[in-house]
């Protein structure tokens, strides 16, 4: 574990440097042409917004957006070229491209232009960005200047897909959230929600030639521990309509042919089997899908496509594509039959007519298909999106064969995984390595190594917000931190402020790219999240030094949060939001003792800083799992002790756990190891052992050959205190 702490600590330890103009007015993304120049803006009660003619209903936007903070009673007119207040217009920007403006701010005037009305609502973003924090918080705010200052901003994106995938449907997230999610979008210039809406676990939005798809799909469970719920008609317009308005296009996706077993357990003549199932309480991926061999499968299509086309504008509908398995096509006389007529080899090319007569069907609406990257194969007629996700080289044959590419990369954009390993990090997808938030801003959604002809084709990029978490166990029930709107507050912390970062890499130049600009802007940020009320993670303090001297190491930090404070301790306890505040180097002496946090308020605070030295000595027994303490060793009787295997387990084979004493009075007695996989017991190794002034058997082996990605993985071990609970240690594991 220290090692992977290591990495980042080296990280930390990069002063920020001191930026140029561009990086004056901490806007993100940033702009492509920045000047301070004039005297600056104030708004006042008297301030007129004016807008010209087709321009009503950003005007009022922007009214709304300032009249709560600032207490003032804004009434926008319409008018031709005034010469004072907040004035929107369209015309040339300086650029041809649809979503470009040009904001332009003096002592009297502030000028919005935009190509088109989506340039003029990003243009009122970049001023709520200049505005004081406070102009995010929907209480009137007494005392601030509401100054803004000179400057000619002229900017355009570099990207015209710039995404966020929001599931919906293994864990529902209400209208209202929804909304809520399209202001942070819009917040930062994000246009394309892809909507998760139907899956396995779930189908969300009402069709109401199919009303069992709600009736029953779009629930799990039973009694107390049934969940579940739909969007109806009605809802989703209101969604549309709200998006539109900001710019946001709402991309619906309807998976096929697997992740379909909600729709199966609704009308099971969709499946090849044609056997009742339920809607599953746990994340797992069926073996149920969609039958090809059967015409009523592209009836039921037609039809479901159909209303949703009434009802989303979008010109593109998502498919997903991904993770068929080919059991039960292969067992089916009607798809071994289809197979033949079409003298195919291979389940994978039936798969490949599904997505053309899909492809077809969707084409009378004047529709374009999105999957992701396993739908680009050769045989697709017509022009497709490919969301890639797990393999670039999909992207090359993407661009070769005339498609668009999305990039959804695992290692930069799939947000459900947590940004660091350190202790007491919320538990998220652990399937992969944490995605920090300097690696979102690492992604380039140009290739390395594509061909420049092909940068057409590359229409930007797109994080996922999984919601698996929530149907593997209880996991998230173990997260008191949250409260009320738990859920809600989990994918906030989850994609604020990663989603920043992924919308400077889809709207900047790159050669106007930098991190350490990026990060140093950022930092004015995280009080716009508390003043708007979002959820967010902040940034442990940043470690400049920590030298050896003759009374021990001498610490120095730099906060990198705005308005926020760093509060440590010095005896090896984890600080508080009342600790001691840091105003300058500490001196400890032993460098394990220290522990720093980054704190914005009593309710927002961050993960410590610190120095795991003890791990280090036991990292040849591989990867850091979890601590024990007497907290967790609760004494004589042998109890469970349970451990999240998740990102720890991320593959089949053999793997060795072991337990390594530390410090206390007495040893640790193990009893047994059991591993589970979305909360089933799949493996266990029962064997008495022991760890302290000496050790005996304390390796615990075990094989897995059923690993499924996402998967949620933890372990059990029987463990006690040969005398009493004093005993600490730690427990690694290995991939044999």
């Amino acid at each position: 574990m220290k090692n992977k702490l290591h990495g980042f600590l080296l990280m930390a330890a990069i002063l920020f440097v001191s930026a140029p103009v561009l990086a004056q007015l901490n806007i993100i993304p940033l702009p492509k042409k920045v000047e301070e120049r004039g005297s600056p803006f104030v708004i006042r009660p008297q301030t007129k917004i004016w807008f010209e003619k087709g321009l009503k209903p950003q005007a009022e936007l922007l009214a709304a957006a300032l009249s709560p903070a600032t207490g003032f009673d804004f009434i926008p007119e319409e008018a031709k070229n005034p010469t004072k207040g907040i004035v929107l217009s369209t015309g040339n920007p300086g650029s041809a491209n649809k979503e470009s403006y040009r904001l332009s701010v003096n002592k009297d005037l502030i000028q919005i232009t935009g190509q088109h009305s989506a340039g003029v609502f990003y243009g009122i973003q970049t001023l709520l960005q200049m505005l004081p924090a406070e102009i995010y918080n929907k209480q009137r705010q007494k005392s601030v200047n509401w100054e803004v200052k000179g400057a000619l901003i002229e900017d355009a994106p570099l990207y015209p897909w710039r995404g966020m995938m929001l599931d919906v449907s293994r864990y529902f997230f209400g209208k209202d959230y929804v909304l809520r999610f399209i202001d942070m979008m819009a917040m930062y210039k994000m246009n394309t929600l892809h909507l998760h809406l139907t899956d396995d676990a779930g189908w969300r939005m009402e069709i109401k030639k199919y009303p069992k798809l709600t009736s029953i799909g779009a629930w799990r469970g039973v009694g107390p521990e049934r969940t579940g719920g739909y969007y109806t008609q009605e809802d989703m317009k209101e969604m549309v309509a709200y998006a539109t308005l900001r710019n946001v296009d709402i991309i619906p996706e309807i998976e096929l042919p697997a992740h379909a077993l909600a729709s199966i357990a609704a009308y099971p003549f969709l499946a090849c089997t044609g056997e009742q199932h339920e809607v599953p309480a746990q994340h797992f991926i069926s073996k149920d899908i969609y039958c090809v061999g059967r015409e009523s499968t592209f009836d039921f299509l037609a039809d479901v496509f159909k209303e949703t086309f009434a009802i989303f504008p979008s010109k593109y509908i998502h498919i997903g594509g991904d993770e068929a398995v080919y059991d039960r096509w292969k067992e089916c006389p009607h798809c071994q039959k289809k197979k033949n007529e079409l003298g195919l080899k291979t389940e994978k090319e039936l798969q490949v007519y599904f997505n053309q007569r899909v492809q077809t069907m969707v084409k009378k609406y004047g529709k374009t298909i999105v999957g992701w990257d396993e739908i680009i194969e050769d045989g697709l007629k017509e022009k497709a999106v490919g969301m890639v996700w797990h393999d670039e080289k999909k992207a090359f044959k993407a661009a070769e064969a005339g498609h668009y590419s999305v990039m959804s990369l695992t290692g930069y954009c799939y947000f459900d995984v947590a940004e660091s390993s350190i202790p007491g990090e919320i538990k998220a997808a652990g399937w992969l390595p944490p995605i920090s938030l300097e690696k979102v801003y690492q992604l380039n959604p140009m290739l390395k190594g594509m061909d420049e002809k092909y940068r057409p084709l590359i229409l930007g990029a797109s994080a996922t917000l999984w919601s698996d978490q929530f149907i593997h166990g209880t996991i998230l029930q173990e997260l008191p931190q949250l409260n009320e709107n738990r859920s809600e507050k989990y994918f906030d912390y989850l994609t604020f402020p990663r989603m920043s970062a992924l919308a400077e890499v889809c709207w900047t130049p790159v050669a106007r790219q930098s991190w350490t600009a990026f990060e140093q802007r950022q930092s004015t940020h995280y009080n716009r999240y508390d003043q708007a009320g979002y959820g967010y993670r902040l940034p442990q303090p940043k470690l400049i030094s920590n030298e050896k001297g003759d009374q021990g190491y001498t610490i120095k930090l730099e906060n990198t949060v705005k308005d926020a404070q760093i509060r440590y301790t010095t005896d090896g306890t984890l600080p508080n939001v009342h600790s001691a505040i840091y105003n300058g180097a500490v001196t400890v002496a032993k460098l394990n003792d220290f522990y720093a946090i980054t704190v914005m308020n009593s309710n927002q605070y961050s993960l410590p800083l610190y120095f795991p030295e003890k791990y280090e000595k036991f990292r040849k027994y591989g990867e850091f799992v979890a601590d024990w303490n007497p907290s967790k060793v609760k004494g004589k009787d042998f109890a469970v002790f349970e451990m999240n295997g998740s990102g720890k387990i991320n593959a089949n084979g053999a793997y060795t756990l072991s337990f390594w004493y530390t410090e206390g009075t007495s040893r640790l007695d193990i009893q047994s190891v059991e591993v589970f996989k979305n909360g089933q017991k799949i493996a266990e190794d029962v064997h008495e052992g022991f760890t302290g002034g000496s050790t005996k058997d304390n390796e615990y082996k075990f094989q897995i050959s059923n690993y499924e990605t996402g998967a949620a993985f933890s372990i059990k071990a029987k463990v006690r205190g040969d005398v009493s609970n004093d005993s600490n240690g730690v427990v690694m594991i290995r991939k044999n």
